[in-house]
């Protein structure tokens, strides 16, 4: 009985020196898979408080039930830096934030919260941004659950809009 229970120590010691070794937050990472924006098109003009049409293709990396976006509007195009652990756009780094929306996969029923996409989003009145000026629309897609052990990734998509 005392070799068991000194094996199982040292195996438990052993898996906690491993644990602490790889951090798990260092392991969400931003990877060069995403969806596609279809609409708005790229250099598509967008009038401030106007509809215009919103679809983003998801890339669902990882095989998920449900992919989970979060679309953003940027004076300057995100980076990898930007991503969150989250899955959204820190701080600053972005002009206005649609929102999150959870695109069903595999024939799965919407769920209520977050929503589905829309077929529209609503184009914001942003102070301080002249006529002209191009934005960068951006999705950040969250891939959950990804193989071989189920940490998560995600992808960062954007396009340019010109606000009028």
């Amino acid at each position: 009985m005392q070799i068991l229970s000194s094996v199982l120590l040292t195996a438990l010691a052993l898996a906690s020196a491993a644990h602490g070794a790889i951090p798990l937050g260092k392991r969400q990472q931003v990877v060069s898979a995403h969806g596609t924006t279809t609409a708005p098109a790229n250099g598509s003009t967008i009038v401030p408080g106007s509809t215009f049409p919103f679809h983003y293709s998801d890339s669902n990396f990882c095989e998920s039930g449900y992919s989970l976006i979060s679309v953003y509007l940027s004076t300057s195009a995100p980076t990898a830096a930007d991503v969150t652990t989250s899955g959204g756009l820190v701080d600053g780094s972005f002009s206005f934030d649609f929102g999150n929306f959870l695109i069903p996969n595999f024939g799965l029923p919407p769920m209520t919260t977050p929503p589905p996409p829309p077929a529209t989003l609503t184009a914001p009145t942003l102070s301080g941004i002249a006529d002209g000026t191009e934005l960068f629309f951006t999705v950040v897609e969250t891939f959950r659950d990804c193989p071989p052990d189920g940490h998560i990734e995600y992808g960062l998509e954007t396009t340019t809009v010109v606000y009028a």
